[in-house]
């Protein structure tokens, strides 16, 4: 089994940020493994176990939607005889996917309030870089 790259502290804290449904699924642990290739703990540093909580969630909702591979934002919904359809997220550049969950687009919001800012001295942005290798 492979170790999560969370400690059971921040799990606890991962969990409860979560619907209970996605708390308490057998898959957590993968949603978990799976979402830590996609937030860096360097980035958002303080806001790390939330950023990931917020992976997870889009990925669980993701795949409750169903196994044939749809996704995109949910388009329409009809309860008789039931009829689902899904938009496009092509048109949104590289973080489309997330656009198609509430959980993404709370994941993209807070990106956006993480991400690097300019530096005014023209100099190399020191505290840009986590471990050697630029913060992305």
């Amino acid at each position: 089994m492979i170790p999560l790259p969370i400690d059971d502290q921040q799990k606890a804290e991962l969990v409860a940020y979560l619907p209970q449904e996605y708390a308490q699924s057998p898959r957590l642990d993968a949603w978990i493994l799976g979402a830590s290739h996609h937030v860096g703990a360097c980035y958002f540093k303080k806001a790390y176990v939330y950023a990931l909580s917020l992976m997870v969630a889009h990925i669980a909702a993701l795949e409750a939607r169903g196994s044939d591979g749809e996704a995109g934002a949910i388009a329409s919904k009809r309860e008789g005889d039931i009829a689902v359809s899904f938009g496009s997220t092509k048109s949104e550049g590289d973080d489309g996917w997330l656009s198609s969950t509430s959980f993404g687009q709370q994941f993209l919001l807070l990106k956006k309030q993480y991400s690097p800012r300019p530096q005014v001295t023209g100099g190399i942005p020191l505290r840009g870089f986590c471990g050697g290798h630029p913060i992305r």
